[in-house]
């Protein structure tokens, strides 16, 4: 079984994601007052975003002290909320096991070496494996539910990360706050990057579940995905 996914943006109307070329001052509130307002048990994102909210140390780690297993690693910790963090090879680095209220949760492949899951052991942080060389986004959403009971999951991108949920066909709703602004600038980060070309690959389509005018000019609008077994338009 696996949670339900909620993936949440803030996009310009050609589906860039926020520049500074966009010139608001207070961009961050757009995004996080309609994310507190999606109940969720979890907050995903990709390693780049997450490197804001880890650690700003420079961490050289020692050898590993033992053979530190390839197993899932679930720390002792009494929050029921996550922060969870696609971060294939190992780079961020913790002081502590917290992001706010929210406990860490790293989810690997097999690469990474012992001593990086030494480091992550040593603050506590809980990590899971989704693959040996490169993540089964579907069984990394199985372990958070069964391993972490989360039922609810908020995907908070980037494009990279939104658009691998998307291929994988694993996101059951999109929340889009829609900036009243044109990007325009060719090759920016998009909402959804999920591969080059077109290929055999379908368009993900959706259904409109609720539209809200929100900040004088701005419309926040969430869609619920058309699963391949409803009717096509």
């Amino acid at each position: 079984m696996k949670p339900y996914v909620i993936c949440h943006m803030l996009g310009s109307v050609d589906g860039r994601i926020k520049q500074d070329i966009w010139g608001f001052k207070d961009h961050h509130k757009y995004f996080e007052e309609t994310a507190e307002k999606i109940p969720a048990d979890a907050w995903l994102v990709g390693r780049v975003t997450m490197q804001e909210f880890s650690s700003k140390q420079e961490y050289t780690l020692p050898p590993a002290t033992a053979d530190v297993p390839k197993t899932d690693f679930v720390a002792d910790q009494p929050e029921k909320s996550f922060a969870v963090v696609i971060d294939p090879a190992g780079k961020c680095f913790w002081d502590t096991n917290m992001v706010s209220t929210e406990h860490v949760i790293e989810v690997l492949t097999e690469q990474v070496p012992p001593n990086y899951l030494e480091h992550l052991r040593s603050k506590n942080v809980s990590y899971i494996f989704g693959g040996q060389k490169e993540l089964n986004l579907a069984l990394v959403l199985q372990k958070l539910h069964d391993l972490f009971d989360i039922k609810t999951v908020r995907i908070d991108g980037g494009g990279h990360v939104n658009g691998s949920f998307l291929k994988a066909g694993l996101i059951d709703e999109f929340s889009l706050v829609l900036a009243p602004v044109a990007d325009g600038t060719i090759n920016s980060p998009t909402v959804f990057e999920a591969a080059e070309g077109y290929g055999n690959r379908q368009a993900t389509q959706f259904k409109i579940k609720s539209v809200e005018q929100i900040y004088e000019d701005f419309l926040w609008i969430r869609y619920q995905v058309v699963k391949n077994t409803e009717a096509a338009r």
